[in-house]
This record gives structure tokens, sequence and C-alpha cells, in this order.
């Protein structure tokens, strides 16, 4: 059960991304997109709720904080996706786990142990061998200044999601996940339908193409967080986050190869490489 468990999560994950990629290749409107994943996810969410909902204040006020934070997520992810290489994208984004491991030593009174400093040491090198050939041009056009903006506002609401997740599982452990990310998803949906109203004529919304990418992003988020809650209740932390951190990464590398047809460099080998032991020595 527990790997079957492991890889839904590998797959929706990167089903989430390789979605993103592939609705951008027929659609443009972040917009509509965003409603249609919100919504899906919204509506997952609301079904796990259906007879064991438990109203709670303080997740509440969490959860619409992260739902807030996520809306960036989602909006900036998005545009970093159709901006730059799927693969490279994914693994500078899963370095955001540096800020709840930072948050834990300032406020958590936690310790930077040797796993955690190799951690560190190897985000250097990695961040350093994704940007070197940045211009080369072999690789995707990219719009590079706006592609970084993007991927740092990504990694910033990235990150301080983690650390509201945190700081609330430090306060309740393992009580009202469901219900957070209930009110999280909502606030995602209330502002993506606003936006989308706003900017999208109905007419418009039905001849959008791509729809049932939006549908399938949301509904495999909902499906990642959930099989990560369930089997977070049977394997330990330290097993369990970088092993789905590492195999993310590798199955977004050859999701990005196989179906997108990105080319990497050798810098970019050393990179993902480099990558995978910053995440697994970061949980570890």
């Amino acid at each position: 059960m527990a790997i079957l468990l492991y890889c839904c999560i590998l797959l929706t994950t990167v089903t989430q991304s390789a979605s993103t990629k592939q609705y951008q290749r027929v659609a443009h409107n972040a917009a509509a997109f965003n409603a249609l994943k919100a919504s899906s996810a919204c509506l997952l969410f609301g079904l796990l709720c259906i007879g064991h909902f438990t109203f709670h204040l303080s997740t509440m006020l969490y959860g619409l904080g992260y739902g807030a934070l996520m809306c960036l997520s989602m909006y900036a992810g998005f545009r970093a996706l159709g901006l730059g290489p799927m693969s490279l994208t994914s693994l500078i984004v899963s370095f955001s786990v540096v800020l709840p491991l930072l948050y834990g030593l300032a406020f958590c009174h936690e310790e930077l142990s040797l796993f955690k400093g190799l951690g560190l040491a190897a985000l250097v090198v990695a961040l350093i061998a994704a940007n070197v050939g940045k211009g080369h041009a072999s690789q995707q056009k990219t719009d590079y200044p706006k592609w970084i903006f993007f991927i740092l506002l990504t990694f910033l609401s990235n990150g301080f999601c983690s650390v509201l997740q945190k700081q609330h599982q430090l306060l309740y452990p393992g009580l009202y996940l469901s219900e957070f990310m209930l009110f999280a998803m909502l606030v995602c949906m209330i502002v993506f339908l606003a936006i989308a109203a706003v900017q999208i004529k109905p007419n418009q919304l039905r001849a959008l193409r791509g729809k049932r990418y939006g549908l399938l992003s949301g509904i495999t988020n909902g499906l990642a967080n959930y099989c990560t809650l369930a089997l977070s209740g049977m394997e330990n932390a330290s097993v369990l986050f970088p092993a789905i951190s590492a195999g993310t990464i590798l199955l977004s590398l050859l999701c990005g190869m196989v179906i997108f047809r990105e080319r990497l460099r050798a810098p970019h080998w050393l990179a993902l490489g480099a990558g995978i032991l910053a995440v697994v020595f970061l949980k570890l």
C-alpha cells in the first residue's frame, strides 16, 4: 500500500507540471487555467471533508494564509513553466525546502546537522550549474529575466507555504489536515474565479482550448496532497520526503526529455545531480 501511494504521489505531482506545460502549448490564459485548477482541487477536498469536517478558527486562518501564498505560487509557477524548461524549473523550485529549514533553525531551535550543511553546499552547486550557458542556442528560447523572476516568486511562495504548514502542525500535530487544505483551495478558487470573470467573456471561455489540462492539473494537485497526507502516517518523514523529492526531480527530468523534447547540457546534468543530493540532504 505504501509503495502504491508513493508511486501515486510521483505520478500526480509530475502530471500536474506536465499538464500545465501541455496547456501552454494550446492556450496562454493563466487566469482561466488557474480558475479551473483551483476549482477542481477545491471540489476534491470538499468531497474528502464530507462527513468529517471540523471547523477550527486557527486552522481557518492558517489555511487562508496558505491559500493566498498558493495563489501566488500557482500564477508564478504557470508563468515560469511557460518561459523555461520544465526540468530545470521544477528543480529550482524544489529548492524552496531551504526556507522551512532556515525557519526551523531560527525559530524552532533545530540544529544544523552535517546532512543539512551538505545539502546547502549542494544547493549552491546546483544553482550555479543551472545557470551556466543560459544563453546557449541549443536551449529552449527563454526570456531569462522573466523566467528567473517568476521562479523566484514561486520559490518564495512555496517555501513560505511550507513554513505555514510546519507551524500549523507544530501546534496541531496530525489534526485538521483536510480542513486546512479546503480553506486554502477555497481562497484560490475565489481569487482565480474572480480574475477569470473580469478577464474572460463567457464565449471566450467556451472557445478556450485545453480546459481539460486545467482540470487535470487541479485533480492531480489534490491527489498528490491527499496521498502525501495518507503516506505520512505510514512512513518516517526522514524517509518519505527525500524519496518524494528525489523521485519527482528524476521523473520531471524524464518527462521533460521524452514528452517535451527538452535538451540539457552537461552543466544542467550536474545541476540535476546536485539538486537531488541537496533536496535529500536538506530533508534528512
